[in-house]
């Protein structure tokens, strides 16, 4: 079981390599994103798999990860939702006994200590997915997104990266997520990788 971080299984953590090169909190993202088969309810798995190829786990089935891990690809409209963090990292977990993905619960009211916690995940190199809710925005319920980059105004979110390659990003100034977080209902947690 490995607990520290490496990229493409190079065995720097990725603290380091973005300290040599200079590279964004997240590096080479664009190279560990995967696309969501289903827009509607594979956020989560797909998050983890852009996570665990980031970190250059061995062993792992990517090819039908996000299948194996959106525990709502056959969700029947009159039943409840079963993808979050926990349960989709417990089923992972329970094929891959060796990854643990971990995920924090803030308080409404807490979007500061939110952004603190994202902040300090980010600056030391650490890929965390957050959870957003959509209500600012139109939508319901609430998006996962990876951090990709963060600067000292703003967080870098990837939205999604569809069948044909694009990837849409969010710049999501750091007030409002605070904003959001703290008037908002759903979109309280983040999840990030222990060990893999």
């Amino acid at each position: 079981m490995r607990d520290n971080l490496s990229i493409g299984g190079a065995g720097f953590s990725l603290q380091v390599i973005a300290e040599r090169w200079g590279m964004s909190v997240f590096p080479d993202w664009e190279r560990f994103a995967v696309p969501q088969k289903r827009e509607e309810t594979g956020c989560i798995p797909t998050g983890y798999e852009m996570i665990l190829r980031a970190a250059g786990a061995t062993g792992i089935e990517f090819a039908t990860f996000q299948d194996d891990f959106d525990l709502d690809k056959d969700r029947k409209q009159h039943e409840g939702f079963r993808n979050n963090f926990e349960s989709v990292a417990a089923a992972v977990r329970a094929k891959y006994p060796q990854v643990v993905f971990e995920s924090r619960r803030f308080d409404p009211g807490c979007g500061q200590d939110k952004l603190r916690f994202i902040e300090d995940h980010v600056s030391k190199k650490q890929p965390l997915l957050i959870s957003l809710a959509k209500a600012p925005y139109s939508g319901r319920g609430w998006h996962i997104m990876p951090v990709v980059d963060m600067d000292e105004s703003s967080l870098t979110l990837l939205e999604i990266m569809r069948t044909d390659g694009a990837k849409d990003t969010k710049e999501l100034p750091k007030t409002e997520l605070v904003r959001i977080h703290n008037n908002y209902p759903g979109g309280d947690n983040v999840a990030f990788l222990k060990s893999y």
